[in-house]
């Protein structure tokens, strides 16, 4: 077996000079989607119980839970430099036969590029984390395919990956079916047990949420992977680019010579697959089935039949940014670029020592190519620490208040403290009890209307002549109001707190409050817990075969091509 020492030094160098603004002190990066602090309370909502579409199920119970141990912020540190150093050290392991420069090609080529960029601005940090994942996933369906017996592994990073998000959950299960299944029906009916078992912590809660409805009238054509430069949305997406979010778009990525250059790469990456063994035929098919996913809704034509059958099928909508289902791709890139870097190798001999400097750039190629990635987009991702007010305002609210947020324009925010990042409103994961935030999502040319009725209920209570009143009918008990964005109309109530930015207005002080009418569907409740104590169950069973089979260290033919 190779010796692991290159494999480590190249991915935390990676890792550190990718998160190095991010660990050299304290406090937090916040934009985007990327959202953490300080102690997260407990909320039955974390876990899908509340009735609503689950967003991050069960990803913010594990952070709530973890923030009761330590900060956020060693939180954050832990799970996006976890993240990479499984993804490094994972392809790494996925490609171990071949010498230390092959698997360095691999490592950087998977952890440092447009795809793993663009999440990372976008704030997607759980999205990011089950992409980085996929090597693991992709060992275990090759072990499985070997032995049907081997299926700890399998169970373990579907777990995970689920747990990460619902669309890193369906894209390990397609990973793994591409590489694990065969002619041998054994394998055939574990993955589909393991798939399904591993996906119910968050697949229960969405199939049975009654109090939200998902909207998909102009989405998927909202959300589909665009073209960064002249070279076209083909040329983005095959280099590994194309996020619908233009705003975050890398500066060099709107080059069209760097698209073509990392649309280079990417061919030769897939030139180095014909080298791959026996099993790169999957590797080609894996690859092609992520491109298609990611290109269908960016054809006028594809994004309206994902429409159509979106009525009849609502879990289509997890497909509105399909761009996220580009992940695959960068593991098939990431393989196929170690089996190419060691093709090159192989040419070289008497007189052809130049050759050296070609396989010395395929490995630098990604970081010559996307160099903002680097020390988080160059300095651009600044640390942020909330006021104490932020703290102050959660110790006055209580576990079972109700708080609306103002103003009502949008989840994102851009404070002064924040240097004006956008980010997704902290005051949910902040704030104990219910949060009602306008869930609106605002794109350049459309609005994406709100899901839950509750937020519905809220928009039309804010617009009564008597807002205070209506409010309170529903159960609300607070109004919070950051400042800085825009004069909303404050409903009447009692200042309770007026400080750093914030002001928290108490209702209850003008009249009762409405009873908030709580969850009372006890079935569902049921088939929810059944759901994540399925994912558990298996999670625990998965790492206890391992450990009791002494997998990790047997199975030598693991890797494809060996």
């Amino acid at each position: 077996m190779r010796r692991p020492g290159p494999d480590v030094a190249v991915t935390t160098a990676v890792t550190a000079l990718v998160l190095g603004p991010l660990l050299a002190g304290g406090g937090y990066w916040l934009f985007g989607d990327m959202v953490f602090v300080h102690r997260q309370p407990w909320k039955s909502s974390w876990l899908g119980l509340d009735g609503a579409l689950p967003r991050a199920v069960p990803m913010d119970a594990l952070v709530s839970l973890a923030t009761h141990v330590v900060p956020g912020s060693v939180v954050q540190r832990l799970l996006l430099v976890g993240g990479f150093l499984a993804g490094g050290l994972g392809v790494a392991r996925l490609v171990r036969t071949q010498a230390w420069y092959a698997r360095a090609a691999a490592i950087t080529l998977f952890c440092w590029n447009p795809w793993v960029a663009e999440r990372l601005l976008i704030g997607q940090w759980a999205i990011l984390v089950g992409y980085l994942l996929l090597p693991w996933v992709a060992r275990a369906g090759l072990r499985l395919r070997a032995d049907p017996r081997d299926w700890g592994p399998a169970a373990v990073t579907l777990v995970l990956a689920a747990v990460c998000s619902p669309s890193s959950g369906v894209m390990a299960v397609g990973v793994l079916a591409v590489l694990a299944l065969g002619t041998d029906a054994r394998v055939w009916w574990r993955a589909a047990v393991l798939a399904v078992a591993a996906n119910l912590t968050w697949a229960v809660p969405a199939l049975t949420a009654r109090t939200a409805s998902v909207t998909t009238d102009g989405v998927f054509e909202g959300f589909a992977a665009r073209a960064e430069s002249a070279a076209g949305t083909a040329a983005s997406v095959l280099s590994l680019g194309g996020i619908w979010k233009t705003s975050i778009v890398p500066e060099e990525r709107t080059s069209a010579v760097i698209v073509l250059l990392s649309c280079l790469l990417s061919l030769g990456a897939l030139g180095g697959l014909t080298r791959s063994g026996p099993d790169r035929w999957r590797w080609g098919l894996l690859g092609a089935g992520a491109v298609l996913v990611a290109l269908v809704p960016a054809v006028p034509a594809g994004a309206d039949l994902l429409e159509q059958l979106a009525g009849p099928v609502p879990g289509l909508a997890l497909l509105r940014d399909s761009h996220r289902f580009l992940a695959p791709l960068g593991l098939v890139l990431a393989v196929g670029a170690a089996h190419g870097v060691a093709a090159l190798r192989a040419r070289i001999g008497p007189g052809t020592g130049a050759l050296w400097s070609a396989v010395a750039l395929v490995v630098a190629a990604p970081l010559l190519l996307l160099p903002s990635l680097a020390w988080g987009g160059l300095g651009e991702l600044e640390r942020s620490s909330y006021p104490q007010a932020w703290k102050d305002v959660a110790a006055l609210v209580g576990d079972d208040d109700t708080t609306v947020v103002l103003p009502w324009a949008g989840s994102y925010r851009g404070w002064a403290w924040n240097h004006r990042r956008a980010v997704l409103d902290p005051a949910p994961r902040l704030l104990p009890g219910e949060v009602l935030v306008d869930d609106r999502v605002l794109l350049a040319d459309q609005v994406v209307p709100p899901e839950d009725p509750r937020v519905v209920a809220a928009t039309l209570a804010l617009a009564d002549p008597e807002p205070a009143g209506a409010l309170r009918a529903l159960g609300v008990r607070w109004v919070l109001v950051e400042r800085g964005m825009g004069r909303p109309e404050v409903p009447t109530g009692r200042v309770a707190y007026d400080d750093g930015g914030l002001l928290l207005v108490d209702l209850a002080a003008d009249g009762p409050v409405a009873e908030a009418r709580a969850e009372t569907d006890r079935s569902r409740q049921a088939l929810v817990s059944i759901g994540h104590t399925s994912a558990i169950l298996l999670l625990l069973t998965g790492a206890a075969w391992i450990l009791r089979s002494g997998s990790n260290g047997h199975h030598s033919h693991e890797s494809h091509g060996e």
